[in-house]
């Protein structure tokens, strides 16, 4: 929620209006949106030129839509005479400078920024679960984590709320860096994990490590900034910080940590929550060990009482296309984790089918498209995610381009070259891809047998989840 003054008060000097109508400093936007199709009565429409994209030319149409007013560059002129035109001379940076106005505005709010390569959106949804049994939450819609999603998050800030839990990514060394610097620096980070996710952009895992370390660089010295004592590169960031360090994991070494981990991990673990010498056990209701201990350091951060945080945790669920449990073809269980994929969110969810429980004759066929983004590292982190298949499915079915590596690293683990299956396609041709996916669920349909175990993932690019309606 934000102000037409907030606009006029971030973008002062640099800005000029077009509208017949009466202007009110006062007007209050619920929410900023760049997408025309998400507008809502009253919502600030961003009109941006993407890549491929020109949002001024949906101008009219979130007029008609009912949004209060436009950000662009230039003005419509099939627009209604009384729709209210911001015009400026950079569209996102007056977004940023608007979003940095509003969270200024915020002062009893704490900013939690996440960031890592994997798990950050389930993180988000845990900890966000967590925080708001203390008090009310804002969290990042979807994924919107970069530099339009950020500051669209921030505008939606109401005065009640007292943690705002920030989806942070990076696509470059610098990027972290640059959105706390420009719109709103948080108070607390939390880093989850340093992996191969975008290797192709950043070029080495040194420099992935470099980017999302910038998270808790900018922290005060009165912030807190959560680790995964679990991961040697996330666990050395507490270097590089001022903040109060809170190490979270699986290790005993961790100020919060979890052990005695009993259960399925599909339908659910449990385990006993540690910290300062006091202990309670918690049952899970969602799969694997996604998120387990993340949100139980955002609840001590918050000082909230440790029976407080396991009520939370034992409320969590998954969110949708992150390893929700469905009924598949001819009622076996199909894992619909297709929301996004590399090889470390890969080896997490083999990790929960391995230990999991099946029928007598039940085997376990693990789907999977192409990872996007890892540049010259692709064929090697295909390959790695292979061989793990390998060591855990009976069988292999892999679509798309770089996916042939998946094949011929399962192949070299020993998995028996009947059980490995490859469909062909060029991700960049929409036809093409989904021709490979009906040719995969004519194959998952005939073979795949009620007492059988389906996963299904991929890279976001890939639109795995289309899989599911054809099964």
């Amino acid at each position: 929620m934000f102000t037409l003054n907030d606009i006029f008060v971030g973008n002062a000097g640099k800005f000029c209006l077009q509208t017949d109508r009466e202007i009110d400093p006062a007007q209050v936007f619920l929410e900023a949106q760049h997408d025309s199709r998400l507008i809502k009565s009253g919502d600030l429409f961003i009109a941006r030129k993407g890549e491929t994209v020109d949002g001024h030319r949906f101008i009219a149409g979130a007029a008609g839509a009912g949004a209060g007013a436009v950000l662009c560059a230039e003005p419509a002129e099939d627009a209604p005479a009384d729709f209210l035109q911001i015009i400026v001379p950079d569209v996102l940076k007056a977004l940023h400078a608007t979003a940095h106005t509003r969270a200024q505005r915020q002062e009893n709010t704490i900013f939690l920024g996440i960031t890592g390569s994997n798990g950050k959106t389930s993180t988000k949804d845990a900890v966000a679960t967590v925080l708001s049994h203390k008090a009310p939450t804002l969290k990042t819609f979807a994924s919107y984590n970069h530099e339009l999603g950020y500051p669209q998050t921030l505008l939606r800030l109401e005065p009640q709320q007292r943690y705002a839990v920030l989806e942070m990514g990076a696509q470059w060394v610098g990027e972290l860096r640059w959105l706390s610097e420009t719109i709103a620096r948080p108070d607390w980070s939390l880093i989850t994990n340093v992996g191969a996710a975008h290797l192709g952009i950043f070029g080495s895992l040194e420099r992935v490590a470099e980017a999302k370390s910038e998270l808790v660089q900018v922290l005060p010295s009165q912030g807190v900034a959560m680790l995964n004592y679990d991961d040697p590169t996330v666990r050395a960031m507490s270097a590089k910080t001022a903040a109060r360090v809170l190490y979270y994991g699986l290790n005993p070494q961790a100020h919060v940590f979890g052990d005695e981990i009993t259960g399925d991990p599909l339908s659910g673990l449990s385990f006993t929550l540690n910290y300062q010498y006091t202990q309670r056990r918690v049952e899970l209701h969602l799969p694997g060990q996604h998120s387990l201990m993340t949100a139980a350091a955002a609840g001590v951060a918050a000082e909230m009482h440790i029976d407080s945080i396991c009520a939370a945790l034992e409320e969590l669920k998954p969110p949708p296309g992150r390893c929700e449990i469905k009924s598949g073809p001819h009622g076996c269980t199909l894992i619909d984790d297709t929301y996004n994929a590399n090889r470390q969110s890969i080896l997490a969810v083999l990790n929960a089918i391995q230990t999991s429980s099946l029928g007598h004759q039940g085997k376990r066929w693990v789907v999977l498209g192409d990872i996007f983004e890892l540049g010259d590292y692709a064929r090697q982190e295909h390959l790695a995610s292979g061989e793990a298949v390998a060591g855990v499915a009976d069988y292999l079915v892999a679509f798309g381009d770089q996916a042939r590596f998946y094949v011929e690293g399962a192949l070299q683990a020993g998995m028996p070259p009947e059980h490995a299956f490859y469909f062909s396609a060029n991700v960049e041709n929409a036809a093409e891809l989904e021709a490979a996916k009906r040719a995969v669920a004519d194959l998952l349909l005939h073979e795949v047998h009620s007492e059988d175990l389906l996963l299904l993932k991929g890279s976001r690019g890939m639109r795995t989840e289309t899989l599911l309606k054809m099964l």
